[in-house]
């Protein structure tokens, strides 16, 4: 359809009259700037199209604005009805204020007034349009009747006279209800492709306050998860600091006990030696010879043996410095394992995000959990709605959620004959040929198959992995930036043992998605809360 364009009426102007006007024109009544094309309102004012946008678009709270001429309101006033009878001496400025002028009529009517146009159907085609005080630039000047046509070749209004005198011909002329009823169809098509525009940013608001939310959650989440890695980080220190004091306070105690055993040693042989000199002593004091010989005869070889027995030196005694260093070595490694392990905990919770299924993209021998969080393979088709995201070949679902930047951790667990891939929303999703999870560029998998061997697929291109996995629990990082996925399984201790590693350079955002066949062997997955 061809757009209408309202433009000035078609009136022949001397050039001089327009160069001396022409500043003025180009001047916006309302703001006062000047601008480069003059946009004449039926009025006969001129306005930019900023200010008529905004005179149009600012209307009451739930209701749509009502262009007013700013500089008529200024001029007329209030427009009086043309049918009231006059007041006094003919004044009119008493007569009820009028609510419509009507263009046939030529006349501005007040609400009762205004009845037989809405009531009659004689007056049904007559053009009703807001009070209007002024109707000499709704007139042709040429012929004093009416503007009731509009000249689309040449963006005019002409009145009937204009048509009869043949200056039109050929041209495309309507009436203008009929100009405003195509310019409504346009006009409603614009209004929809606006109402589309405000829901889809409505939409990506909304999404940017649920990211917000989500933000804000996960911002307090990570300070409750490094307070409690501080917590467990200080326990550990203190019981470092603990276990190295307990560490030198027995070597410190061994020693003392050593020394104090030495020193009851020396003690007791000084007390041997005290009582033989003592003895030995009274010996020499003896005056009877017959007793002397008697004593000294029957103690002589043991009194040699104890004087010749060597005196009791201890060696000298230090703390086992060696031993304590090795276990305070001892210690430390333990610490430091353990500060390893509460931060590859705190790496993982920090790293893990949020993940729901697709259902839309589910295929129907995949049942999903209410949660959206597990789906398991079944041998009948379930019923599903048809979808263009839907697969329909493979048992394959993506998931809700994409990303685009940054680095990103999952586990899984997962049993029988699966495939754990990472993929372009915008994979296939019809058909057998290149829409497998690894059979094309648009995924990277890890699978495992019936016989628990595994396998890394992309492009067709298949890598067979010499391990295989002792758990059911893979773990997936997903670098955006670098263009790394690394596939790893989880060990009991949340220990990681890598699989494989895909290096690639990502150009769409990412999901990942889940493959699961075979249905006797119980083919399962479930997205794990780190």
């Amino acid at each position: 359809m061809t757009s209408i364009v309202p433009f000035p009426f078609c009136v022949p102007v001397d050039k001089t009259v327009v160069m001396a006007s022409l500043e003025e024109e180009l001047t916006c009544s309302v703001c006062r700037d000047v601008f480069s094309q003059a946009q004449p309102l039926p009025c006969g004012h001129s306005f930019c199209p900023a200010c008529v946008r905004d005179a149009w678009g600012h209307g009451e709270a739930g209701v749509r604005g009502r262009f007013t001429c700013a500089q008529c309101q200024e001029e007329q006033g209030v427009v009086a009805c043309d049918c009231c009878p006059p007041v006094g001496d003919g004044d009119q400025s008493g007569n009820a204020a009028a609510v419509k002028t009507c263009l046939r009529c030529e006349v501005s009517l007040c609400a009762e007034h205004l009845k037989p146009h809405l009531e009659r159907p004689a007056f049904k085609t007559h053009l009703l349009v807001e009070p209007l005080g002024d109707l000499s630039h709704r007139r042709c000047p040429a012929h004093e009747e009416m503007f009731r046509y509009y000249c689309a070749d040449e963006r005019v209004y002409v009145c009937a006279d204009c048509l009869l005198e043949g200056g039109h011909a050929q041209h495309r002329v309507k009436g203008l209800r009929k100009v405003q009823e195509d310019l409504k169809v346009i006009l409603q098509s614009l209004l929809q492709k606006a109402d589309e525009k405000l829901n889809k940013g409505e939409q990506i608001l909304q999404e940017h306050r649920n990211t917000d939310r989500t933000i804000t959650d996960l911002s307090a989440a990570d300070d409750s998860q490094v307070e409690r890695m501080g917590i467990a980080l200080q326990l550990q220190v203190e019981r470092l600091v603990l276990a190295l004091r307990e560490s030198t306070r027995k070597e410190r105690q061994q020693a003392v006990e050593r020394l104090q055993n030495n020193c009851s040693r020396v003690r007791e042989d000084l007390s041997q030696t005290q009582d033989i000199h003592h003895y030995l002593g009274s010996l020499l004091e003896e005056t009877d010879p017959f007793l002397l010989i008697w004593a000294f005869q029957s103690d002589d070889s043991r009194l040699l043996a104890d004087l010749n027995c060597p005196q009791f030196t201890p060696d000298s005694l230090s703390l086992d410095r060696k031993y304590i260093m090795e276990d305070i070595e001892s210690k430390y490694r333990e610490f430091i394992t353990e500060t390893l392990r509460c931060l590859t905990e705190l790496k993982r919770e920090l790293l893990t995000s949020p993940l729901t299924l697709d259902t839309n993209s589910a295929h129907p021998l995949l049942s999903v959990s209410d949660d959206l969080r597990s789906a398991m393979r079944v041998k009948q088709r379930l019923p599903c709605a048809t979808h263009p995201d839907r697969f329909d070949h493979w048992a394959q679902v993506l998931t809700v959620q994409t990303f685009s930047s940054g680095t990103h951790y999952w586990e899984v667990e997962a049993e029988g004959f699966w495939d754990i891939a990472v993929s372009y929303r915008s994979i296939g999703r019809k058909g057998k040929e290149g829409t497998a999870f690894g059979n094309n560029k648009m995924s990277w998998s890890l699978t495992q198959q019936h016989d628990r061997k595994l396998a890394a697929w992309h492009n067709r291109r298949k890598t067979r992995l010499s391990s295989r996995m002792s758990g059911n629990r893979v773990g997936v990082a997903l670098d955006y930036g670098v263009g790394t996925i690394t596939f790893s399984e989880v060990g009991p201790s949340n220990t990681l043992t890598h699989l494989h590693t895909f290096s690639t350079s990502f150009n769409q955002p990412v999901c990942l998605g889940f493959g699961l066949y075979k249905a006797e062997l119980h083919s399962r997955i479930s997205i794990v809360r780190v």
